[in-house]
């Protein structure tokens, strides 16, 4: 009987290939930002998502766009680091150093 290509049993474990599969996700993150930006609406909730909008990626730095003073003074002041927290525990193969608030 004829072996199908890519049949053949490796004798290869999981824990040996597990973190070259993990490595890869996390360079997709890295190579894809707009995961990180698509995650903003449901990291901040939905009532301030409509108040915010994650414009931007780089350099381990999230930019947030905030629709007013009073929300970008809670969010940078008292929100920044249980935001943070999250963003890094969603994507932790990713180097995720400040998120910066803007006006707008």
């Amino acid at each position: 009987m004829a072996e199908l290509p890519g049949s053949r049993l490796t004798n290869k474990h999981l824990k040996e290939l597990l973190p070259k599969l993990l490595g890869g996700i996390g360079s997709l993150h890295r190579d894809r930002p707009d995961l990180i930006i698509a995650s903003w609406p449901h990291l901040i909730g939905e009532k301030l998502a409509a108040m915010t909008q994650a414009t931007g990626f780089e350099k381990g730095i999230l930019f947030v766009r905030v629709s007013n003073s009073t929300l970008y003074s809670i969010l940078s002041q008292n929100e920044r680091g249980r935001l943070l927290k999250s963003l890094r525990q969603r994507f932790p193969s990713v180097e995720i150093k400040n998120i910066h608030f803007r006006m707008g």
